[in-house]
């Protein structure tokens, strides 16, 4: 009978354990070696006292003032489960701990893959934006997760077969986490040529070329995934009007370091700033509201178009030409930084770097704002009406829901998986 332990990959199996003075040597049963410290060990202790089952956090009996800086081990042995038994000794005696063996080997020190993150699949043109239907992301947690893992690795996708009314296009965004609350008094927003007064202050409802950019650059925490419903298309001319643009930023910053490393320096170090300002002002964004609203805010943010992580990577790209505001640099570098910035916008309408579809009614465009920049082709044709419903979830949200699936997928309990980088879960989701 083959047990569940057994069914476990080689990676997650432990061969043998060997006491050292410092801690304990793990050799698994694909030959890797692991070395986990006993300060490490004692720290990171899951029993009821030193951690809340109820909270998934750090209980009373975990003191760190208290705690012995050289703990005892009083003994070091594999229960029947494969996982390492440790019961403590000198100033912790009576203190037990046990540890999952799964989530020790994704917590080793010396294993490198554990300290990539996962790369994004950089894109231009030529991409084939994945589609997924709606039904299926709405009943089946594993085609959800398909669909987040897709918008982690290329930061777009294409949902098809949505029902085209706003109820749906809330409950398809809730699926992956509550909408984000705009300065504007409505979460869900249509956008519809017709509207004239929205066509007044709003750049997306224009009928002229909406240039590629990514929106909310004035925010301090700018929007995560942005979903775009069409649910109207009708175009007499049939050509290439109002059809949506994506371009990859992750893509266009390695163009731009590889083209002209000091653009990129000045692009990651220099700060653009962004401002939008409402004051009063009256938005009926949508044919079934009963009266316009009223809202005012005024925002203003210093950003670096292209945001770095602490590896040295693009984690994020802030760029909205319509929301630039004068810049705050040191003369020397008013000319290079402004050259840098119109280097970006040109490879932003760049042909090789612009994929181009037409949204049609019942798909659901969704883009990582933190990554993908949008926009659309123009609208020439007085008669062409299209009507657009969106809406925005925050990244953590998203990041969130996608930890949670992930979790799910290991088949481990939260006391374990709490905690775990979004790489452990990736592969501790891998291990049967």
């Amino acid at each position: 009978m083959t047990t569940v332990l057994q069914q476990l990959k080689p990676a997650f199996r432990i061969e043998s354990i060997v006491t050292l003075d410092k801690g304990v040597n793990i050799t698994w049963k694909d030959g890797h070696e692991s070395f986990y410290h006993y300060l490490w060990l004692l720290d990171s202790c899951r029993c009821s006292k030193c951690f809340q089952r109820d909270t998934l956090s750090l209980g009373h009996g975990h003191d760190l003032l208290k705690m012995p800086l050289n703990p005892t081990p009083q003994e070091v042995k594999l229960n029947r489960e494969g996982n390492l038994d440790i019961a403590w000794g000198g100033e912790q005696t009576g203190h037990h701990s046990v540890f999952d063996a799964s989530w020790l080997r994704v917590h080793c020190h010396n294993d490198p893959a554990l300290k990539q993150k996962r790369k994004p699949q950089l894109w231009d043109s030529s991409v084939s934006v994945p589609h997924f239907d709606c039904s299926e992301v709405m009943n089946d947690d594993g085609v959800l997760l398909s669909f987040l893992n897709q918008i982690v690795e290329l930061g777009v996708a294409i949902i098809e077969n949505a029902p085209k009314n706003e109820e749906s296009f809330r409950a398809l965004i809730e699926r992956v986490g509550p909408l984000r609350q705009r300065y504007h008094p409505t979460n869900v927003f249509t956008m519809d040529k017709s509207n004239k007064k929205a066509q007044a202050i709003q750049h997306s409802y224009q009928v002229e070329t909406l240039r590629n950019h990514t929106d909310v650059t004035a925010y301090d925490i700018p929007t995560g995934l942005q979903f775009f419903e069409c649910t109207f298309y009708e175009n007499p001319d049939s050509d290439r009007q109002a059809y949506s643009t994506v371009v990859d930023g992750f893509k266009l910053a390695e163009v731009i370091k590889t083209q002209n490393p000091w653009f990129y320096e000045l692009l990651t170090t220099e700060y653009i700033p962004a401002g939008r300002k409402r004051l009063s002002v009256e938005e009926k964004l949508g044919e079934y509201e009963s009266s316009a609203k009223k809202y005012e805010w005024d925002a203003y943010r210093r950003n670096h178009l292209i945001q770095l992580d602490e590896n040295g990577d693009p984690y994020q790209i802030r760029y909205n030409h319509n929301t630039r505001i004068p810049l705050e640099v040191s003369f020397d570098k008013i000319h290079d930084l402004l050259a840098a910035y119109k280097r970006f916008s040109q490879l932003l309408q760049d042909p090789e770097y612009n994929a181009e579809f037409l949204l049609t009614p019942g798909k659901v465009l969704v883009v990582d704002n933190w990554r993908v920049l949008h926009g659309r082709t123009g609208i020439w044709n007085p008669d062409l009406r299209r009507i657009v419903l969106g809406a925005y979830v925050e990244e953590e949200s998203f990041r969130c829901r996608r930890r949670i699936l992930l979790g799910d997928k290991t088949g481990m309990s939260d006391l374990w998986l709490m905690g775990c980088s979004d790489r452990a879960l990736e592969i501790l989701g891998d291990r049967y």
